[in-house]
């Protein structure tokens, strides 16, 4: 009985210790998604046809930093189309998670991926036997591209979508704007 008591002590006095540690990780990785958060304004554009469709994004962490959330509005010749992502990092797949809630699937589409450079996250989607790469890449001024490419049977790269997300700097409070 004693043995045991001191082993639950032992793993709770290591559990208490190495918690920090734990959440110290995940708040660095996720400190690195920081660069979406923000109020877009985004110009998507189809690379096969050249149709262009534009939509808004609002992106903030939610319950209490543990989430990023992405609410994006877009047009598109069809009507209107809404989506939630949520966000975070996985610790134990050691990726970031993106969990994709759309009018077009059952469930959410989990897209799992990492850093491939300091300025480009990269994210493997494999959907009805199509895998695709979704990038990332964030520009000198702090707005981001967003391409999306389709690996075809040679492992070629054919780029789909390419969609410009501009961040809507709001104004100064009391600084008036103009007449």
């Amino acid at each position: 009985m004693k043995t045991n008591k001191k082993i639950i002590i032992v793993l709770l006095v290591l559990f208490v210790f190495k918690m920090p540690v734990l959440s110290q990780e995940k708040s660095e990785m996720q400190e690195k998604l920081n660069f979406l958060v923000g109020e877009w304004k985004s110009i998507s554009v189809n690379q096969a046809t050249g149709e262009e469709s534009t939509g808004n994004s609002s992106i903030q962490w939610v319950m209490d930093g543990a989430w990023l959330q992405w609410k994006y509005v877009g047009q598109l010749e069809q009507g209107t189309l809404e989506v939630i992502t949520l966000i975070n990092y996985h610790r134990e797949k050691k990726q970031y998670a993106f969990y994709s809630f759309n009018p077009f699937d059952e469930e959410p589409l989990p897209h799992y991926g990492n850093w491939i450079d300091a300025n480009t996250l990269r994210l493997e989607i494999t959907s009805q036997g199509v895998k695709t790469c979704v990038d990332f890449k964030i520009r000198e001024n702090g707005d981001f591209d967003q391409e999306h490419s389709d690996i075809n049977a040679s492992g070629e790269r054919v780029n789909t979508r390419k969609t410009r997300y501009i961040k809507l700097r709001k104004p100064i409070p009391g600084f008036s704007q103009g007449p």
